[in-house]
């Protein structure tokens, strides 16, 4: 993703002192190193190879390779060391560590100068929300006159610059250097989703959080996780990193009206830190003035009364679970120190967030929605959503990803089933899966002869697109910003918003306005 042109050399003997005791420095006193990788296939020389032990490969196996590609030193599992006693003979540098993948993290953050702890950084998990939150957040930020950088779902950006994001959080390598290249670059403050692979295999372990946020959490991941209390500890382990970090000032920020953030937020006194609880039926320190609320096609909109003051949130963002995402990012931005003007202009100036709630009008009279929505409550949560606007019909198409979380498809049938008029089941990225096998996976959860099934998921659109009139919400749900579909191992260009407008354009060129 970047170039590694950091220019950053130093001893391996001070980069064991600064990562702590984790590290142990065994041999290579004038070892220097310039850049510090985990992918054989990146090393170059001059570099520490970090052979973390992986979940489908050993990095152990890669250590001659990295050394013939002229890695200076490596990093081992303790009990590894005396398998390559003959590094040292040839003059390699070694690092021992019990555990490659803690090391990794706080070799790199050593390496890359901890960049999180001259920047605010912001730590976003949930199992929904997260996006919308970094957008919401980057706008307000920049309405302040401050300079964020972002890491997410969508992209990694800062400063005009715009990367592609492989995972929603980087490994701890990749992430660290990251946050370096944004501090270089004049970044003052950094919002980051952090997923729950990132906190569960630690990725996020030396980022040292101003704020950490949770918003939800719901079924997803079951097949990394295997049940339920593993994911939830997993995402509660932000609040422990925050715990450890650093800085001064620090807040957790939940929503109460979660069962699992009242669950955080009913032990909040076993942190050091306080707490903020934003929420709509529950009462929140942040939360919408009662009956405020209005969603429509164009936004959603709602009061808060604020020390004898009402304070408007104007959304440009359809969807009343924007009214959560919203909360969480008043809270966040009054607690680094934003005042509201700034807050509710900032908000009121976000456009979209790519592929949330992204509308699309026709000229015939009904409106496509894009959007993300990939689980179970984030489906229920759209389709309820787009209830509230005024509608003749609902015609939602979803599919399930493949080679994932099987045990939530039936579910996602029957809530697409309830919450529309008409469902049309096909494909989303069935990866190395069958995707007939997918399908009746999700059509176990519907009724029979109440839906229709089309794979390809091009077809679907257009078909979903031709039969809607005057009136009709066209949903199409679960990529929402991606602009590819996985099909076996192979990466296909594919935009739901892009093929949607496309046949729409077709549709009204043939004559189809009514």
């Amino acid at each position: 993703m970047l170039n590694n042109n950091t220019h950053i050399t130093m001893s391996l003997a001070d980069l064991a002192e600064l990562s702590g005791e984790e590290v142990r420095h065994v041999s290579g006193n004038g070892t220097a190193v310039n850049c510090v990788e985990y992918d054989s296939r990146n090393v170059k020389k001059g570099c520490l190879f970090v052979a973390v032990d992986g979940f489908a490969v050993d990095g152990h196996r890669f250590v001659l390779d990295a050394v013939e590609k002229g890695a200076s030193a490596i990093c081992l599992s303790a009990d590894r060391v005396g398998d390559f006693a003959s590094l040292k003979d040839r003059g390699i540098g070694v690092l021992a560590a019990s555990n490659t993948r803690t090391a990794l993290s706080r070799i790199s953050a050593a390496f890359y100068g901890f960049p999180s702890r001259s920047m605010t950084a912001i730590g976003i998990t949930g199992t929904n929300g997260k996006t919308s939150i970094t957008y919401m957040l980057e706008a307000v930020l920049k309405r302040h006159g401050l300079n964020p950088g972002v890491i997410g779902t969508v992209n990694y950006r800062w400063g005009g610059r715009v990367f592609p994001a492989p995972n929603t959080t980087p490994e701890s390598r990749d992430l660290q250097e990251i946050l370096y290249r944004m501090r270089r670059d004049g970044v003052d403050s950094v919002l980051m989703e952090v997923s729950s692979h990132a906190l569960e295999l630690g990725r996020a372990d030396d980022i040292d959080c101003d704020v950490a946020v949770f918003t939800n959490l719901t079924r997803d991941h079951l097949d990394f996780h295997h049940d339920f209390e593993s994911y939830f500890r997993a995402k509660k382990r932000i609040f422990s990193l925050l715990e450890k970090s650093g800085k001064k000032g620090r807040c957790g920020v939940v929503n109460i009206d979660d069962p699992y953030g009242r669950e955080i937020h009913m032990i909040r006194n076993q942190y050091s830190f306080p707490f903020k609880s934003f929420g709509v039926d529950s009462a929140a320190d942040y939360m919408p003035a009662p009956g405020s609320i209005e969603n429509t096609i164009r936004g959603v909109r709602y009061m808060m009364d604020r020390h004898d003051r009402g304070i408007e949130i104007a959304l440009r963002l359809p969807g009343s679970f924007q009214v959560y995402n919203s909360l969480a990012a008043v809270a966040t931005a009054r607690h680094i120190g934003i005042p509201y003007d700034d807050i509710a202009s900032g908000l009121a100036g976000l456009e979209s967030v790519p592929g949330r709630f992204d509308v699309i009008a026709s000229e015939r009279g009904f409106a496509v929605i894009v959007d993300y929505a990939h689980t179970v409550d984030a489906l229920l949560k759209l389709l309820k959503s787009v209830k509230e606007l005024e509608h003749r019909r609902i015609i939602t198409v979803f599919g399930c990803g493949g080679d994932r979380d099987r045990t939530k498809r039936p579910l996602m049938g029957g809530v697409a089933e309830e919450n529309s008029d008409i469902v049309i089941v096909t494909s989303d990225n069935p990866r190395t899966e069958n995707p007939g096998r997918i399908i009746e996976d999700i059509l176990a959860g519907m009724i029979p002869g109440r839906h229709e099934i089309i794979p390809d998921r091009e077809e679907a659109i257009h078909r979903a697109v031709d039969m809607a009139e005057d009136g009709d919400i066209v949903v199409i749900a679960g990529k929402g910003h991606e602009d590819y579909q996985i099909i076996g191992t192979e990466k296909i260009h594919f935009d739901d918003r892009e093929t949607a407008a496309r046949w729409m354009a077709q549709g009204a060129v043939n004559g189809r306005a009514r």
